[in-house]
């Protein structure tokens, strides 16, 4: 009651909500800038079963932005640095970690327990991997995405037909989240990764019943403070969506 005190007075969240944290799994795909920070939101806030899954270690450029990390951590694998931090934050978690890259072959069972995932990916070939594996599994995905000084986020519920999949997305649209070429500011992924890790949170605490929008692919501009979205439709050239229908 003590640790949790701050956020059971809310009503998004209160006894049940906590509870529903407690029992819940999330799989967190992708441990820099936003994997890495998002994942310690989820452990703040009491997420009983947490997985973090990146093949990555840990390299000085990093650090300007990734802030889970620091110059101990150096040549370290992030899967394995990340799980040591968090057991700092709450040693009675369970928290796994799996030094890989996630692929269209080992995602189906990374993914087969968990309640939702959280791709943080900075590739979009993987992103459009977790997005089919997801919607075939119908788990509920949450995409978070900066660069320069934007940022991105969609929440997809797969397992609707009211709204399209992140296939949908780069049918229609060309998405450019990529700052190994376009740089970015480290705040700017703060805010990717505090928004993803609300959404993903209000969602775990109470399910489909949760005041979160679906399928609304929203964009922020940190320079000018502004936000932006528009609904995600379903492609009826979509692949994965067609596919899995």
């Amino acid at each position: 009651m003590q640790r949790y005190s701050r956020q059971l007075l809310l009503d998004c969240v209160d006894h049940a909500g906590q509870l529903n944290l407690a029992n819940a799994h999330a799989l967190v795909v992708g441990l820099g800038g936003l994997g890495s920070l998002t994942a310690r939101y989820l452990a703040g806030a009491g997420v009983g079963n947490i997985t973090l899954i990146d093949g990555d270690t840990v390299d000085i450029s990093n650090l300007q932005r990734q802030v889970s990390y620091n110059e101990m951590h150096l040549g370290e694998l992030k899967a394995k640095s990340l799980y040591n931090e968090l057991r700092k934050v709450n040693s009675h978690l369970n928290i796994q970690f799996k030094s890989l890259f996630a692929d269209s072959n080992n995602l189906p069972t990374l993914i087969s327990s968990a309640t939702c995932v959280l791709d943080c990916t900075d590739n979009m070939t993987v992103r459009r991997q977790i997005n089919a594996a997801t919607y075939r599994a119908s788990i509920p995905l949450f995409i978070a995405a900066a660069s320069g000084l934007t940022w991105q986020a969609l929440n997809l519920p797969q397992n609707s037909n009211s709204c399209g999949c992140y296939e949908c997305l780069v049918n229609r649209i060309s998405v450019r989240e990529d700052c190994m070429s376009k740089g970015v500011l480290g705040p700017v992924v703060g805010m990717a990764a505090c928004h993803q890790a609300t959404q993903a949170l209000l969602f775990l605490a109470k399910g489909f019943d949760a005041d979160i929008k679906w399928g609304h692919y929203l964009t922020g501009n940190a320079g000018l403070g502004s936000l932006q979205s528009f609904a995600l439709p379903p492609s009826s050239t979509c692949e994965v969506c067609n596919d899995a229908n």
